[in-house]
C-alpha cells in the first residue's frame, strides 16, 4: 500500500511548469519511447520513399494518378496516428491505467461513473497549445436526449418541463441497481443545469485544471459529450492518440455506437478490469460485442489488462484471478485473450521516481514490450507493406511504358489505333460496372443475419430473465415490491435492447464485408476484361475504401402494461424464486418479449439495406471513375510514347530507380 498512499498525495503536474517526475522518469528507460520512434522512424522512411518516386516520374504526363496515389499514401504514412481506445467498466482503473502508459499524471483517477465522455489525448495540433483541452458540450438536443433515456429506463415516463422538480423527488430505494448510474446522472444533471445550460452545442476551451474539472464534477461532466486533451509526452509524441471511452455500463445510449466505431477503427484496443471486481452483466455484453468484432478483424489487436494486482496476496491467488478472468474472456467470445496483470499505481510510481525495480515489480514492463512488439512491428508492416504494394504498382506501369516503347514507332501507330477502337468498349464495360447492383443479394443477406439475430435472442432471453429479476433486488427488506418488480421489468427490457442495438451493430460489420466482397470481386472482373479487350492494359488501381457505420435508432421496447397485469405470478420473494414463479413468468413472457423483437426488426433491416445498398452504389461510381481515369492516362500514355520520343531505355531506368528507392 505504500505506493498507493504516496501517489494519493502526489500533486498533478500544470502544464506551465513541466514536473521533475517527467525528468526523473526518463532516466527509467522504458520500451515505450525506442519502439515508437522505430515505428516513427519506418513510417517516415516509407513516406520518404514515396515521395521521392512520386517526384521521379512527377515530369511525364502519362503517370499523373500513379504521382496522387503515390503522394496521398505518403501523407497518411508522414501524418498518420495511432488509435489506441481504452475499455472497460467505470471504477475498473482506467484512467490510473492510462496515467501509467502517459507516464504523468494526466487524468484524474476518479471520474464519476455515470458521466465520463470520450476523452482523446493528442499531441498538439492545430495551434492547440500544451496542457489546453477542447471540450465540446452535448446539444440541446443530445441532452434531452440522454435525459429521456434515463427517465424511460426509470418507469418515468417523458421528462417533461419540470424535471429539475421531479428528479429531486425520486428515491434511490426505489431504483432497480442496474438503474443506479442513470439516477446519479439525473441528480448530476438537475444540480447542474442552471450553471451549465447556456453552453450546450458550444465547444469550450480550458487548461489543465478546467480539464480535470470537467472531467471529475459529476455536475459539469454530465453535459459533456467529448474531450480532446492536447498533450505532449512520450506517447503522444509518437503519434498515438490515447482513447479513454465510457464505462462498459454508461448511461448513454449513444456510446453504444461510439464505442462500437473505436471497436471497429482503432488500430489497438486495451480492457482494463480491476483485480477484485467482479465482471458485470455491462461487461459481459460489451465483451461479447468485442467478441464479435474481433471475428471479424485481420490482426489479433486486443490486449487484456487485470489492474491492481499489488492488492494479490500471493502468486497463487494472483493466478487464481488470471485464471478466472481467462474463463470469463472466453466465455464471452475472446478465444486466445492477451492477458496482462499489471498494478498502475506501482509502474506509476516507479516512472515518477525512476525506480526501475518497482517498475518491474508492477507487471507494466511486459505489457508495454508486447505491446510496442505490435505497435512497432506488426502495425508498421502493414502500413509499410501497403505502401510497398504502392510502389509495385507504379514500378509495373513504368515497365509497361518500356515494353510499349521497345516495340517500335509503327507497332506503337498500330497500337495505338487499336487502342482508339477498344477504348470505347472498354469504357462501356466499365460504365456496366457502374449500373451494376447488389440489392437483391444485400435483401437476402440481411434477411439471413437478422434472422440470426433474432435466433440468438431468443435462446438468450432466459439468461436476461434470471439477471433482471435478481434475489438480491426482489427481497423482503428492499420496501414497495411492486415498484420493485416493475424496475427489474424494466431492467430486463434494458438489457434486451443493448443487446438488440449491438447485435445490429454486429450486423452492419457483416454486411459491409459482404458488399466490400461482392464489390471487390465486380472490380476485379471488370479489370481483367478490360486488360483483354485493351490487350494487357493495366488499369488495376487499390480497393481500400473505409466504410462508415450506419446511425441505427435507438432500440425502445414498450412496458407491458406497466408490469401491473404480471404481479399475480410474484406474491412474494420465496414464491418466485424457490416456487415456480419465475419459472412461470418467463414462460408467460416468452411469446411477448419474441413478439417485441420481431416488430424492432423491419425497420432496422430497411435502413441496413438502404444504407448498403446507397455505399455500394456509391463506392461503385467511384471505383468506375478511376478506372476511366486509367484507361484514358493509358491510351494517352502510348500517345505520349510515340510524340515525346522517350526510348524504352528511359522509362527502365525509371522502373530501376524506383526499385532502387524502394529497396533503400
Amino acid at each position: 500500500m505504500r505506493a498507493r498512499q504516496r501517489l494519493w498525495a502526489a500533486r498533478p503536474q500544470t502544464p506551465e511548469a513541466p514536473p521533475a517526475q517527467r525528468a526523473v522518469a526518463a532516466a527509467v528507460p522504458g520500451p515505450s519511447s525506442s519502439a515508437g520512434a522505430e515505428r516513427r522512424r519506418r513510417l517516415d522512411a516509407a513516406a520518404a520513399r514515396l515521395e521521392a518516386a512520386a517526384a521521379l516520374v512527377e515530369p511525364y504526363p502519362a503517370m499523373g494518378s500513379a504521382v496522387r496515389d503515390l503522394r496521398a499514401r505518403a501523407a497518411s504514412l508522414a501524418g498518420g496516428t495511432f488509435t489506441l481506445a481504452l475499455f472497460g467498466a467505470f471504477s475498473a482503473g482506467k484512467s490510473s491505467f492510462a496515467n501509467a502508459l502517459l507516464g504523468e499524471a494526466v487524468l484524474p483517477v476518479s471520474p464519476h461513473p455515470t458521466t465520463a465522455a470520450i476523452n482523446r489525448i493528442m499531441a498538439p495540433a492545430g495551434g492547440a497549445e500544451h496542457g489546453t483541452a477542447r471540450v465540446r458540450m452535448k446539444t440541446r438536443e443530445a441532452f434531452q436526449e440522454d435525459l429521456g433515456y434515463s427517465f424511460r429506463l426509470l418507469g418515468l415516463g417523458e421528462p417533461g418541463a419540470e424535471w429539475q422538480k421531479r428528479v429531486r423527488s425520486l428515491s434511490p430505494q426505489d431504483v432497480h441497481p442496474a438503474g443506479r448510474p442513470h439516477y446519479s446522472f439525473l441528480q448530476a444533471a438537475a444540480a447542474g443545469w442552471e450553471e451549465t445550460a447556456d453552453q450546450l452545442g458550444q465547444d469550450v476551451l480550458v487548461d489543465l485544471d478546467g480539464y480535470r474539472n470537467f472531467v471529475a464534477n459529476e455536475k459539469k461532466s454530465c453535459f459533456v459529450d467529448s474531450i480532446d486533451l492536447y498533450y505532449s509526452c512520450d506517447v503522444t509524441e509518437q503519434g498515438i492518440v490515447l482513447v479513454d471511452t465510457p464505462g462498459a455500463d454508461s448511461v448513454n445510449a449513444r456510446h453504444t455506437g461510439v464505442t462500437f466505431n473505436y471497436m471497429k477503427n482503432a488500430d489497438a484496443l486495451i480492457f482494463v478490469t480491476y483485480y477484485n471486481h467482479a465482471f458485470s452483466q455491462g461487461d459481459r455484453q460489451f465483451l461479447n460485442q468485442l467478441g464479435r468484432v474481433k471475428d471479424s478483424s485481420a490482426m489479433d489487436q486486443m490486449f487484456f489488462v487485470v489492474n491492481a494486482s499489488d492488492l494479490s496476496s500471493s502468486e497463487e491467488e494472483l493466478e487464481q484471478v488470471l485464471d478466472h478472468v481467462s474463463t470469463q474472456l472466453r466465455s464471452n467470445g475472446i478465444r486466445a485473450p492477451r492477458l496482462f496483470p499489471v498494478s498502475s499505481i506501482l509502474a506509476m510510481e516507479g516512472k515518477m521516481e525512476g525506480d526501475s525495480k518497482l517498475l518491474e515489480q508492477s507487471g507494466f514492463n511486459r505489457f508495454e514490450e508486447e505491446f510496442n512488439q505490435f505497435a512497432g512491428r506488426e502495425l508498421a508492416d502493414l502500413a509499410v507493406g501497403g505502401a510497398s504494394e504502392e510502389m509495385a504498382r507504379v514500378i509495373q506501369r513504368l515497365k509497361n511504358r518500356a515494353e510499349d516503347a521497345a516495340q517500335g514507332e509503327e507497332v506503337l501507330q498500330q497500337r495505338r489505333d487499336e487502342l482508339g477502337t477498344i477504348q470505347g468498349q472498354s469504357r462501356q464495360r466499365i460504365q456496366q460496372l457502374a449500373a451494376r447492383s447488389m440489392k437483391e443479394e444485400l435483401s437476402q443477406e440481411t434477411a439471413e443475419l437478422l434472422f440470426h439475430v433474432r435466433q440468438r435472442l431468443a435462446y438468450r432471453l432466459g439468461l436476461f430473465m434470471a439477471e433482471a429479476f435478481h434475489p438480491s433486488v426482489l427481497r423482503e427488506d428492499r420496501g414497495n415490491l411492486k415498484m420493485a418488480f416493475a424496475a427489474c421489468g424494466r431492467e430486463l427490457l434494458r438489457m434486451i435492447a443493448i443487446e438488440l442495438e449491438q447485435e445490429l451493430l454486429a450486423t452492419t460489420l457483416r454486411l459491409e464485408q459482404a458488399g466490400q466482397t461482392w464489390l471487390m470481386k465486380q472490380v476485379t472482373e471488370c479489370i481483367d476484361e478490360v486488360r483483354q479487350l485493351s490487350g494487357g492494359v493495366d488499369v488495376s488501381l487499390p480497393l481500400n475504401e473505409r466504410w462508415s457505420t450506419p446511425v441505427l435508432e435507438e432500440v425502445r421496447l414498450e412496458e407491458p402494461s406497466g408490469w401491473k397485469s404480471y404481479l399475480n405470478y410474484f406474491r412474494n420473494p420465496k414464491q418466485f424464486f424457490e416456487g415456480d414463479g419465475r419459472q412461470r413468468l418467463q414462460e408467460e413472457l416468452d411469446p411477448v418479449l419474441k413478439q417485441m423483437i420481431i416488430e424492432v426488426l423491419p425497420a432496422a433491416q430497411d435502413k441496413l439495406i438502404q444504407f448498403y445498398d446507397n455505399q455500394i452504389c456509391q463506392s461503385l461510381q467511384h471505383q468506375s471513375r478511376q478506372l476511366e481515369e486509367r484507361l484514358d492516362e493509358a491510351v494517352s500514355g502510348i500517345q505520349d510514347t510515340l510524340e515525346s520520343g522517350i526510348p524504352a531505355e528511359q522509362w527502365t531506368s525509371l522502373s530501376n530507380q524506383l526499385e532502387q528507392i524502394e529497396r533503400s
